[in-house]
């Protein structure tokens, strides 16, 4: 029996090509599932105007997915965040982290799952991060990971209040010290 597919159907076919399967196999599962219709001449113009659709769709996609990809491709985006001294961040940065900063940044909206990340970035640095677009088309964003100036600046200061501290600590048990040393020697 002769069937035009309306899906791609492994082993089978693609979208809009007419296959010849078995009866039962057509009337059993292809048809009742959706995924083919019988082939007659009605059937075949519209999947052949579908096919042309698509086809136009297609072109338009790639067409948007390559401007988008000239604007992304090189596009150093720069996150600050609290992290310790040994460069590792408190939280991390994601897919959506990411997606976020190319809308707030660029106006433009990437789906989190086309960002290519591994595991989510944990530690200070820069990392090349594809992005991919549409099928073939991707792009490369560069993302910077710094230390918040303003944890940096806080952080030495109570680093250097620790340490004035400290020496008062000390000086105040070195002068007790003394202190009794000279009224037990009176």
């Amino acid at each position: 029996m002769k069937v035009i597919l309306v899906k791609d159907v492994e082993k089978i076919g693609k979208f809009g090509e007419v296959v010849n399967v078995k009866d039962g196999y057509a009337k059993n599962f292809l048809i009742p599932s959706g995924l083919a219709i019988n082939a007659t001449p009605g059937n075949l113009k519209q999947v052949e105007l579908v096919k042309r659709s698509r086809i136009k769709t297609e072109a338009k996609s790639i067409k948007e997915a390559n401007e988008i990809a000239e604007q992304l491709n090189g596009l150093k985006l720069i996150f600050k965040v609290k992290a310790s001294p040994e460069g590792k961040m408190y939280g991390s940065i994601t897919n959506k982290d990411i997606a976020d900063k190319i809308l707030s940044f660029k106006k433009i909206e990437i789906d989190k799952k086309k960002i290519e990340l591994e595991d989510s970035i944990k530690e200070l640095g820069t990392y090349n991060i594809e992005i991919k677009l549409y099928k073939d088309i991707k792009c490369s964003v560069v993302v910077s990971v710094e230390p918040d100036k303003k944890q940096v600046e806080s952080e030495s200061i109570k680093n250097t209040d620790a340490s004035e501290s400290d020496k008062t600590d000390k000086e105040s048990v070195i002068n007790k010290q003394q202190e009794t040393a000279n009224s037990s020697d009176n």
